[in-house]
């Protein structure tokens, strides 16, 4: 994996020369208001950044919400692109000139909706819940570079009502905004966050970078990292190859579930 290709979430703005050490220079910002489940940052903390700065923008908007990112239409200009989830952001910014990355968790799963998207788009962020064979078959057919997330935590939901609190006023237990389900069934276990914005669910780390080599990575623009909470030492292990076994393989060998059979 070319170290020149990782785009990587920032979590603390110190850690942008400590990545820079190790050959990263790509990196992803979550932004105050107009993103949800990971540490945001104001327009004016990024705007002078050395590296390649690309914006997250992944809250579902409001009515309100819509007229605000229309107020942030021009700081938005200098910076490399905007990774985005709600398509308003795609229709107020479709005719400037933003590099602008299509991110619906779950929706980017077969090379015709991605090439459509691409038709009018910078680049598309793979879903990370498709086989190694799927991944495969759509690099091989997408007409233009996408982005592949190879470590962090799956995002599994993400809903505009606050769950943790309609849970915790419901049973009458102190309220907190982030917290580990344990799910009895399948065993998995989710870190869910709340704000005021609403709530997010991550599944475990997963690591697919063992698993580029079955890929055409001339067609991979960017390998996505969300560090999530992890140290740069760590990250840089995963990317050296080291510790392959000890996160799980997301769905590169496990179809996601769609339909309930008949017993």
């Amino acid at each position: 994996m070319k170290k020149e290709k990782i785009l990587i979430n920032i979590e603390k703005l110190f850690d942008i020369e400590e990545y820079k050490k190790i050959g990263i220079n790509n990196f992803l910002f979550a932004v105050d208001y107009f993103s949800i489940g990971y540490n945001s940052f104001k327009l004016d903390e990024l705007k002078d950044l050395d590296c390649k700065k690309y914006l997250l923008i992944n809250r579902i908007f409001n009515n309100d919400d819509v007229e605000k990112f229309k107020n942030i239409k021009e700081e938005l200009k200098s910076f490399d692109g905007i990774i985005f989830e709600d398509i308003a952001v795609y229709n107020i910014l479709k005719n400037s000139s933003i590099n602008l990355i299509w991110n619906q968790t779950h929706f980017a799963t077969n090379y015709s909706s991605i090439n459509y998207w691409l038709n009018n788009l910078y680049s598309v962020v793979l879903s990370n819940e498709i086989t190694k064979e799927e991944v495969s078959d759509i690099l091989e057919r997408v007409n233009k570079p996408v982005i592949v997330n190879v470590f962090g935590k799956n995002i599994v939901m993400y809903s505009r009502r606050k769950l943790l609190t309609n849970f915790n006023e419901h049973f009458k237990i102190e309220n907190v905004n982030s917290v580990l389900l344990n799910e009895s069934i399948t065993n998995n276990k989710f870190d869910t966050f709340e704000s005021e914005f609403g709530t997010l669910l991550f599944s475990d780390y997963f690591n697919i970078i063992n698993y580029l080599k079955y890929f055409n990575n001339d067609n991979i623009l960017y390998y996505l990292i969300y560090p999530k909470g992890l140290s740069i030492d760590v990250i840089n292990n995963v990317i050296n190859g080291d510790n392959v076994n000890k996160y799980n393989d997301g769905f590169m060998n496990k179809k996601t579930i769609y339909k309930l059979g008949e017993k």
